[in-house]
């Protein structure tokens, strides 16, 4: 295990049938970029909820299939017994669209196909666990200072755009909110992406690459504002939000939803290419090597959002960059 004498161990619970498997994972995480870890297994789910209460991991880390108490039985018997705080993603043989819609709708994470990445697991666990940092192999941008990228190549990077159709993100939104109150245009602004209020971090996977295909970003006032109308909450509510500076969970789990929905919309960069959400966590540190993205990028999309409807009176940014 990595010691980390500036970080508090993190503790994540394995829970999976397969001995080989708990070990396979285990040594994948315990690596320097995930700092100190504690970990427990289980090998069912019904063993991790007795480990849940004493153990109190931060991160459940589940397979899908297993005897007796299934993976999404532990999620939603863990979201039940009012255990709402602790993460939860699953690494599953299970491709299913079936698996990956209940888990979506049962507020889990993430959902990784065995055989896994060994870096995208890592860069998952690192947003399940809040830890500020995104590796270098994720991002493909070498050392935390990567060498900046010659003008010529900035401005090329520039003109070709991470999402293609705004019509599509249009509709897209309108399908996610149900109402046409809103404006949504390119932003014309360039500038870093990276800001100390919470906001919704977003990373893309591809069928056949490894590794982070893209990220996606949305501020504070999209999380509360995206979220907050489509879980349904009340003037209330949001005006309460939004004076406490962070969106709540249902409205952190309804921007997440939005932000699945986009992975389609993203650039193909191969006939091959099939972009979708890996994960999305919640950030309140600003990330050097994502500040460093918004300069080294395979192509990138900014977008501004007005909206006014429903009481809700706003403005906010997304942002799509494509990973080099």
């Amino acid at each position: 295990m990595s010691a980390s004498t500036n970080e508090v161990g993190k503790r994540i619970l394995i829970v999976d049938d397969s001995r080989a498997i708990q070990a396979i994972i285990r040594r994948v995480l315990e690596c320097e970029e995930l700092g100190q870890l504690d970990f427990q297994t289980a090998n069912d789910g019904a063993e991790a909820l007795d480990k849940v209460q004493a153990f109190k991991p931060d991160l459940v880390l589940s397979d899908w299939h297993m005897p007796g108490v299934s993976g999404i039985e532990l999620l939603q018997a863990l979201r039940q017994t009012g255990h709402n705080d602790v993460a939860v993603g699953f690494v599953t043989t299970d491709r299913a669209s079936e698996c990956q819609a209940q888990a979506r709708s049962n507020g889990a994470l993430f959902v990784l196909n065995k055989p896994f990445d060994n870096q995208a697991l890592r860069d998952a666990v690192a947003l399940g666990l809040g830890r500020s940092t995104l590796s270098s192999a994720a991002l493909a941008l070498g050392s935390s200072k990567p060498k900046p990228m010659p003008a010529s190549a900035q401005a090329q990077a520039l003109d070709h755009p991470a999402i293609e159709s705004l019509a599509q993100a249009q509709q897209a939104l309108f399908a996610h909110l149900g109402m046409r109150g809103f404006d949504l245009i390119r932003a014309d602004s360039r500038e870093a992406f990276v800001q100390k209020s919470p906001q919704l971090i977003a990373l893309y996977g591809s069928a056949g690459r490894k590794g982070v295909y893209a990220v996606g970003l949305l501020d504070f006032p999209a999380c509360w504002m995206l979220g907050g109308l489509a879980a349904g909450c009340s003037q209330q509510e949001m005006q309460s939000t939004r004076e406490a500076g962070k969106p709540s969970t249902k409205q952190i789990e309804q921007a997440t939803r939005f932000m699945r929905a986009m992975g389609p919309l993203l650039k193909k960069r191969s006939p091959s290419d099939e972009p979708s959400l890996n994960t999305a966590r919640l950030s309140s540190q600003p990330l050097d090597r994502l500040a460093s993205l918004t300069e080294n990028n395979a192509g990138r999309t900014d977008l501004h959002l007005r909206i006014h409807a429903l009481g809700v009176h706003g403005e906010a940014r997304l942002s799509f960059m494509l990973a080099v």
